[in-house]
């Protein structure tokens, strides 16, 4: 065997071994403005759901404030919604809003999960341009951190996703 192919058998190998691997020891990565995992906005809701079931139970969320799915256990899975009233998202049978608090799940830029102190996304992020509650957004980036007081600092409960909003420019001061 040559080395390109050696190179290639082993390239092979790893891929079919990835594949093989249940849904909750794959790698996934949190993308700002598309995704959490596999689970894209934009992607039809019932198969959200589907795929949620490789995580353990799914439970449907329906409020007067939002709809989707979620696995209920903490710290396990996501929830994926259509409908979430106070960020202004509605798009019946499509995912709008992907939310997890899952520290299996990370950010492409920075690496940031579940757990991470506040600090680190705001170094990686920027400063935020929205809050709610204890809620903080990077809107143009659609990008959400949900966060809590504890004894080392403000901590990151859940990692949200959602499509990127145009923000309005910021009054520079003046001399």
């Amino acid at each position: 065997m040559t080395l390109h192919n050696s190179t290639l058998a082993i390239l092979t190998a790893c891929v079919l071994a990835l594949a093989g691997m249940p849904a909750s020891a794959q790698p996934v990565m949190i993308v700002s403005g598309k995704a959490v995992g596999p689970f894209e906005i934009g992607m039809p809701l019932d198969r959200a759901r589907s795929m949620m079931e490789s995580f353990g139970r799914v439970e449907e969320i329906t409020d007067a404030g939002s709809h989707g799915f979620c696995n209920p256990d903490n710290g396990l899975g996501v929830c994926a919604f259509d409908r979430v009233s106070r960020l202004s998202l509605n798009t019946p049978g499509v995912v709008a809003y992907v939310v997890t608090d899952d520290a299996r799940f990370a950010t492409d830029t920075g690496g940031h999960k579940v757990g991470a102190p506040l600090l680190d996304f705001l170094k990686t992020f920027g400063l935020y341009t929205g809050s709610q509650g204890s809620e903080v957004r990077w809107e143009g980036r659609g990008l959400a951190v949900d966060v809590t007081p504890e004894d080392r600092g403000i901590v990151v409960r859940f990692i949200a996703v959602f499509a990127p909003r145009s923000v309005s420019a910021m009054p520079v001061p003046g001399p």
